[in-house]
């Protein structure tokens, strides 16, 4: 989902907290046209930690995400 889809507003903390929770698998869209993915560990107001596909713990600052949305295969 991007911030688009939320009327240009980010994604609310309900949305986020379920992510966490049900352990979903997310891409995010970065400054600088990179994306990376990996399971939301958790969050706060200026940060979003992932576990990536090969357990490497990855920090992305929220000012620097552009979006996001679930992986789905």
């Amino acid at each position: 989902m991007t911030s688009k889809e939320h009327g240009g507003k980010g994604p609310s903390v309900a949305e986020l907290e379920k992510y966490v929770r049900e352990k979903v698998r997310l891409e995010f869209f970065v400054a600088g046209g990179k994306s990376y993915s990996g399971t939301l560990r958790w969050f706060d107001e200026d940060a979003f930690a992932l576990s990536t596909k090969g357990g490497e713990p990855l920090t992305l600052l929220k000012s620097s995400v552009i979006g996001y949305k679930p992986v789905t295969t």
